[in-house]
Order: C-alpha cells, then sequence, then structure tokens
C-alpha cells in the first residue's frame, strides 16, 4: 500500500526558514532600491554609494510629492469641496473629500521623514541585521512550534506583494495623467515603502521572538533536572557526616567544590543556566538596539497606520449608510459609489491589523519572558536546599529578568504589546464614534432647516 509522502519536522523548519530569509532579503533589496536603506549585499553592509543614491531619492521624490500635492489640491480637492458644498450632497461628503486630502498629506509627510531616519540609521540597521542573522545561524529555534507567526509573516509578505503589484498595473493604466502620478506617488508609493520597512522591523522582531523561545524552552529543561540533581546532593549528604541539608550552612559551602567536581549533572546545570544567561542578554541587547534604531520609524508609522485606518473606516461607515438613506434624500448624484464605501471599510480594516498584528508578535515576547520567570521562581520554590552555586546562578537569572525588560517598541514611549492592543482599539473605535456622532447632528440640524 502507498503512503503518501509527508514533510519530516527538519525539512519543515529548514524550508521555513529558507522561505523567510528570501523574503527578509527581497524587503531589504526592495528598500535598497529606493533609497530607503543605504546598504548592499547579503548580509546587509552599508554602503557610501547607496547613502549618495538614498539623499538624491530623497530630495527628488520630496520635491516632486509636495508639488504634486500642492498642484492637485487647488486644482482638483478644492474644487470638489466647493462642488460638494454648493450641491445637495450632505455635508460628510466634503468632510470625506478633507479627511482624504489629510490622510495623503500624512502619508507623504510620513515616507519622506521615514526616509530620512532610515537612511541616517542604515549603518545601524545593517548592523543590526548582521547580528540577528548571525544570531539565527548560531542559536537555531524551534521555528515549527511558532505557526501563527509564520502566517502573521506570510501575511505582511503576501501584503506587500499585492500592494507592490497592484502599483505597478495602477502606474501602467493610469501614469499618463496627473491624477494617476499623484496617487501612485503619494497614495501607492508610500503604503508599498511603509510596509515593507515594517516587514523588515517584523523579522528582526521574530527572529528575537525565537531565540527568547529556545531560552525559555532551555529555562524549562534544566529546572526540570533540578529534582535529580538535588536528590544526588541529598544522598552525598547523607553519607557525609555532620554536614546539614541547608543551603547557608558552612558545611553545605564546603561541599560545593566536591559536588561541583564529582557530580555530571550539577556542572552541566550549572554551565547550561550560565550560558542561557548570556543568549538572555544578547536578546536584551539586540531589542535595545532594534528600539532605538527602529524608534522614530515606529512612531512615525503607527501615527500614520492608526490615521488612516480611522479615516478609511470612518470614510467607509458614512458611505455606506449615506446610500442606505440615513442622512435624508438628495439629488445630486453622489461622486462615489457603494463599491467605494465597501472599499473603505476593507482598507480600514488592513491599516488596522497590520498594527494589531505587530502587536501580538511583540506580545509572545512578553509571554517568553514570563515563562522564563515563572520556571525560576518554580524552581527556587520547590527546590530550597540545591546546591548553593545553581541556587546563586539561579536568583541571579531571575533577578536579570526583572530588571531588564524585553520589549520591542518605540523607545520608552510605545511597546507592541496586549496594552498597545487594547489602547489601538478603543482609540479607533472612539474617533470613528466621535465623527459619526457630529455627522448624525448636522444631519439632524439641516433636516429641521428644511422642515422650517
Amino acid at each position: 500500500m502507498a503512503h503518501s509522502w509527508r514533510p519530516r519536522p527538519w525539512e519543515t523548519v529548514a524550508f521555513s526558514r529558507r522561505v523567510m530569509m528570501a523574503h527578509w532579503h527581497v524587503v531589504l533589496v526592495a528598500l535598497q532600491l529606493v533609497g530607503i536603506l543605504s546598504c548592499s549585499g547579503w548580509p546587509p553592509r552599508w554602503s557610501r554609494h547607496w547613502a549618495c543614491y538614498g539623499y538624491v531619492s530623497l530630495v527628488v521624490l520630496a520635491v516632486a510629492r509636495v508639488a504634486l500635492f500642492a498642484f492637485l489640491f487647488f486644482t482638483v480637492f478644492k474644487p470638489q469641496v466647493e462642488t460638494a458644498r454648493k450641491s445637495s450632497y450632505p455635508n460628510e461628503i466634503s468632510y470625506i473629500f478633507w479627511l482624504g486630502a489629510f490622510n495623503l498629506c500624512i502619508k507623504g509627510l510620513t515616507v519622506i521623514l521615514t526616509q530620512v531616519v532610515m537612511v541616517l540609521h542604515s549603518r545601524d540597521v545593517s548592523l543590526l541585521v548582521r547580528a540577528v542573522f548571525l544570531y539565527l545561524h548560531s542559536f537555531p529555534g524551534p521555528r515549527h512550534k511558532h505557526g501563527c507567526r509564520r502566517a502573521a509573516i506570510a501575511w505582511f509578505g503576501a501584503n506587500f506583494a499585492f500592494n507592490s503589484i497592484y502599483s505597478i498595473i495602477y502606474a501602467n493604466l493610469f501614469v499618463h495623467t496627473w491624477d494617476g502620478m499623484f496617487f501612485i506617488l503619494n497614495d501607492m508609493m508610500p503604503d508599498v515603502l511603509i510596509s515593507a520597512t515594517q516587514d523588515s522591523f517584523l523579522h528582526v522582531v521574530s527572529a528575537n521572538v525565537d531565540f527568547l523561545a529556545a531560552i525559555a524552552d532551555g529555562v524549562h529543561e534544566h529546572v526540570a533536572s533540578l529534582p535529580r540533581v538535588a536528590a544526588a546532593g541529598s544522598v552525598r549528604a547523607a553519607g557525609a557526616p555532620g554536614t546539614a541539608c541547608s543551603a547557608t550552612c558552612p558545611a553545605h559551602c564546603g561541599r560545593v567544590p566536591v559536588l561541583l567536581g564529582e557530580q555530571g549533572d550539577a556542572r552541566v546545570l550549572l554551565h547550561g543556566l550560565r550560558t542561557l544567561r548570556v543568549r538572555y542578554q544578547c536578546v536584551q541587547d539586540v531589542v535595545h538596539a532594534t528600539n532605538w534604531v527602529y524608534g522614530w520609524f515606529n512612531l512615525l508609522a503607527g501615527t500614520a497606520t492608526l490615521i488612516g485606518g480611522v479615516v478609511s473606516l470612518y470614510s467607509g461607515v458614512m458611505l455606506t449608510i449615506t446610500f442606505a438613506g440615513v442622512l435624508g434624500d438628495y439629488e445630486d448624484p453622489l461622486p462615489f459609489n457603494a463599491f467605494d464605501g465597501a472599499s473603505c471599510l476593507v482598507l480600514g480594516t488592513l491599516l488596522t491589523t497590520r498594527l494589531l498584528v505587530i502587536c501580538a508578535v511583540g506580545e509572545q515576547m512578553s509571554s517568553e519572558n514570563f515563562r522564563i520567570s515563572s520556571a525560576l521562581q518554580t524552581g527556587l520554590a520547590r527546590h530550597p536546599g540545591i546546591d548553593l552555586r545553581i541556587e546563586r546562578e539561579i536568583q541571579s537569572f531571575l533577578r536579570q529578568t526583572q530588571m531588564q525588560e524585553i520589549r520591542f517598541g518605540a523607545f520608552n514611549l510605545l511597546y507592541y504589546d496586549l496594552d498597545t492592543i487594547k489602547r489601538t482599539i478603543a482609540a479607533c473605535m472612539t474617533n470613528i464614534v466621535i465623527l459619526v456622532q457630529f455627522s448624525a447632528i448636522s444631519a439632524q440640524g439641516k433636516r429641521r432647516e428644511q422642515y422650517l
């Protein structure tokens, strides 16, 4: 009977690792070509030539974006708003025009500042990626255990590919018009570049979560071996006359070199805990460097994503209730259709989900850190009479986990964790409800004027 072929676990891990590395490489090359990163090669190295290219592309694209935005604001957006005011449209249509212009302005400003920040920190980014790449090969983690994170990164890659392909198709169709050039430079291109930069940050976050997960697994294995070491120590203590089981007595302290010299399990345990402490410190250093290198970008991208999500969701909600007749009747045809409302709702949901996914991956870092500290506390509580050097090593490791927080974010202002998820959802819902309430009050006032 023929059996269906199934990939072995290590083959699946190797394949997923190669796919993630390929996606990481593609993202960095894309950022290099558009002038956001001044690096070349893989693993990336800072290059003076690519730095000059980044500064030139920054000036050219910034001037083009500002010129096109100013030109189309006075030739397209402002006439549309005046037309909406003079017609029988609901007042919310004018709000949607203004919010759309404001969102495009925020996008353009965000991508310009992002390019400035990333070009200035390109050398640090290259060193950071090389360090993470070295850790990946030196301490391979159990990536097969984190399928949700692989799915999140795959979703980000699909999002990046979709934005790129859509931008290319849009450019081929509308590049001959000023409107097409405007939306490519101020709408499509910022989405692609911000998404690619977030992908590069997410790869660093995911790799460090894997490192910390491997450290947590190692800590649990060493803590699980404590009963065997404690049992061996108690047998030796019973055979030695005049010794006590207390970890602080002089006789117990004098037995430590003998135990560590003769007992292989204790020596292996002590060496393993020290190795895990060093690896934990390496992860903490990488997280601190990542928060500093990507700090300004995370603030800019988080603000732009939150504004874009609120504007898109509000526009979708208002267009949906306008076509449903909730805001009253109107004689002139609307400049939008029902598909535009659905597209705004989908776009706003995707923008908000992008930020929530990063927060969810960052929350896993806190979960792994909690696993380490809880395992160490359990080991100390259940085995109070363990070897003195092992006890001191566990106490030092536990103090290190409590004093050094490992959380990804932007400086000390924003962290990607569960609290940020709650605040993001609350901020989006609050702003949308406030805007909808203003629209409802405006609609009621307009109806009263019509009746009077």
